[in-house]
């Protein structure tokens, strides 16, 4: 395995390695702070037994295409407002699901 280039020495703050795999789990871990449920995070991930399981998990076929469609909205304004802040006297105000 090639050794990887540590980023921002010139700072002193060397990025540990990661892999895109992590970037999936910083997803889920990050719609779960933002109150998206567990089945819809599971198909949004495209895990097949996660949180239905059992029985459930042999009849719910549904694909949750608006639930995830949504959390994914959310996740992607959660992220632009991570590195585009709004000015300090503007309150953004939620939308309804």
């Amino acid at each position: 395995m090639p050794k990887r280039k540590k980023l921002g020495k010139e700072k002193g703050n060397a990025i540990p390695p990661w892999t895109l795999h992590d970037l999936r789990r910083t997803a889920a871990t990050g719609m779960a702070r933002l109150k998206i449920p567990p089945h819809v995070v599971d198909r949004t991930l495209n895990h097949t037994s996660g949180t239905i399981r059992g029985i459930a998990a042999i009849y719910n076929r549904f694909a949750y295409l608006d639930e995830r469609r949504a959390a994914l909205e959310a996740w992607g304004r959660y992220l632009n407002n991570l590195v585009t802040p709004a000015p300090t006297n503007i309150v953004e105000l939620n939308t309804a699901r």
